[in-house]
């Protein structure tokens, strides 16, 4: 039997894995799965699509864009009634007004089945992408904080600041897109068209250039092909949709030994504007896999797990807010809190949200930066400190050596760094009995008056928990590939009475697991508690009193143990309960560990 040969591109890597799994099921289909929303799953299908295909399969605005650009029949996975309702369920644990948007494939049946089940939520029906855009900004302004939607709903809601939660197809939904697939291409007998691709390639000596056409193609390049640089090209491609819209941008990236920097310019011909890139290369400081140091751009920093994590309501809600007005300072940044509250990913949002967006963000993990690296960062010409009007994040600054930190405060006021680029540095409050992190703060915040941004644990936001959960679980169910709603009411109370010593670091590892584990709608109690023994502290018990059958130095610590916990583990609140200095606290601490 002759299979049907299916290119399938999923807007998302959850639908993705489903798509793999239905074709292992079945004997009669030949499927290629693909990841990319919108535009990149349009180019992915342009660049695939002569490779004998006999169908498409993809969905929402990707399909719609990939129909326009290929011959292939493409066939578009709905999102059903019940899609729309996991949904609803999942958004309902959110402590905020939300509403439903997107095309017609999503509010047509939104619409039925708030009007059946009587759900009063407000439906909004796109046009295109710029309605889109208008349409959820008003929704913001009247109070929304979270939109249920599709793909091109979930981009305007990331570009205004809005909480999203992709509406995913289940797995009939998928399944069913599948069999009307073979089922056209059994009817119709389609054949399939070769396209033949033409390009113009010129090249020339002594010149690392390129120039692409209006449309976004390569028109010329002075780049040799080899290995090396197919990992260049690679690179440009990630940023040449951004390139052909903003001129005057920078990125940087490692590529073994080296480091490439690329600047683009618009030139103007006939009418015409052509994008052309230069190209520079300089040898690299460190390793290219270095986790000490890390260069990103634009278009690769982090997600919004931040912005995600601190929108809402009460004292938490308005970081997302500061976090805003001071991306739109040049002022340095001060970012304190625990471990875990998220201050690498506070820095990139910073990055992202400013005028240093177009430059490199250089990110230097201070707590593996050994000193002959370290050295290099402060005294080699191809240092990252040397560049202009570019973002570095000096994270775990606390780990520095007391001698490094000198020597780091010299170099930022003689070579003036924070008038010539953006300096963010952070600072782990469990440190702060560290004279590390007293001069570095006081240098901060007296000597280059900097904005400082406190973040709280998350032991102090009972009040966001279960929203911030919502929005966790709709990211892993996208990830995975599930449909988790949500949790049951003792598993939920299971998880608020837990300390979360590593804040959201650990609540997100802990729910990837639950995720994971989970095959009903609802995580239970006993899911809950056997991820959590393998916490820390997880059923630690203190007694209210002091047993006094030790000697005076045991039983001295023994209090400090119980004041600790009590104070969540903060010494400088623990030792100010006790009427004792913090080195006295860290002496009796360190001795009997």
């Amino acid at each position: 039997m002759q299979k049907t040969k299916i290119l399938a591109v999923a807007p998302y890597e959850g639908m993705a894995d489903i798509l793999t799994d239905i074709a292992q099921s079945r004997d009669d289909i030949a499927l290629t799965v693909q990841t990319g929303d919108l535009f990149t799953g349009r180019d992915i299908a342009m660049q695939l699509a002569h490779k004998n295909y006999d169908v498409i399969i993809s969905r929402g605005g990707t399909a719609e864009l990939i129909q326009s650009a290929v011959e292939l029949p493409v066939i578009d996975i709905s999102i059903s009634v019940y899609d729309i309702l996991l949904s609803i369920k999942l958004a309902e644990s959110y402590n905020g007004k939300f509403v439903i948007a997107g095309f017609p494939g999503i509010t047509a049946n939104a619409h039925l089945l708030c009007d059946l089940l009587q759900y009063d939520v407000d439906i909004i029906t796109f046009k295109d992408s710029a309605d889109a855009v208008n349409r959820l900004k008003k929704a913001k302004e009247n109070g929304c904080t979270l939109v249920l939607c599709d793909v091109t709903g979930a981009r305007a809601a990331k570009d205004i600041g809005l909480n999203y939660n992709l509406v995913t197809s289940g797995r009939e939904s998928i399944e069913n897109a599948v069999a009307e697939a073979v089922k056209l291409v059994h009817s119709s007998n389609y054949v399939h068209k070769q396209k033949d691709l033409f390009q113009s390639l010129l090249t020339e000596d002594d010149r690392e250039f390129l120039i692409y056409s209006p449309a976004g193609t390569l028109w010329f390049s002075s780049i040799a092909i080899d290995e090396m640089n197919t990992s260049l090209m690679n690179f440009v491609q990630t940023y040449i949709k951004s390139f052909l819209k903003v001129p005057n941008q920078t990125v940087s990236h490692q590529i073994r030994d080296n480091v490439y920097t690329l600047y683009n310019r618009h030139l103007i011909y006939e009418d015409q504007k052509y994008t052309a890139i230069t190209i520079c290369k300089s040898p690299a400081l460190t390793a290219e896999d270095d986790p000490g140091f890390q260069i990103y751009n634009i278009d690769n920093t982090s997600s919004n797990d931040f912005a995600d994590a601190y929108n809402g309501t009460g004292k938490a809600g308005k970081i997302a807010q500061i976090v805003e007005e001071y991306a739109k300072s040049h002022l340095p940044v001060l970012i304190l809190g625990e471990n875990g509250t998220g201050k690498g990913k506070a820095a990139s949002l910073i990055y992202k949200q400013s005028n240093y967006k177009h430059a490199p963000f250089y990110s230097i993990d201070c707590s593996l930066i050994k000193e002959r690296k370290w050295h290099s960062l402060l005294n080699n010409e191809n240092s990252p400190l040397n560049e202009v009007d570019s973002t570095v994040f000096f994270e775990k600054a606390d780990a520095l050596s007391l001698e490094q930190i000198g020597d780091l405060f010299q170099y930022i006021d003689q070579t003036k760094l924070c008038t010539r680029m953006r300096l963010i540095v952070s600072l782990s409050t469990n440190n702060s009995n560290q004279p590390a992190f007293a001069t570095i703060r006081t240098f901060m915040e007296n000597h280059l008056s900097c904005l400082t941004l406190n973040l709280p644990p998350l032991r102090e936001r009972i009040d966001d928990f279960s929203g911030i959960t919502a929005l966790y679980l709709h990211r892993f169910n996208v990830s995975l590939g599930k449909q988790i709603i949500g949790f049951d009411v003792e598993a939920m109370e299971k998880m608020l009475s837990y300390n979360w010593p590593n804040n959201l670091d650990q609540l997100q590892h802990v729910l990837k697991e639950l995720v994971t584990i989970t095959k009903t709608p609802y995580i239970s109690c006993d899911t809950v508690e056997a991820i959590l023994k393998q916490e820390p502290d997880y059923g630690r018990v203190f007694d209210d009193s002091v047993k006094f059958d030790g000697t005076l130095d045991e039983i001295n610590y023994q209090i400090i143990l119980q004041v600790l916990h009590e104070e969540h583990d903060n010494k400088e609140k623990t030792a100010r309960r006790l009427g004792i200095s913090r080195s006295t606290l860290w002496r009796i601490l360190k001795n009997n560990n």
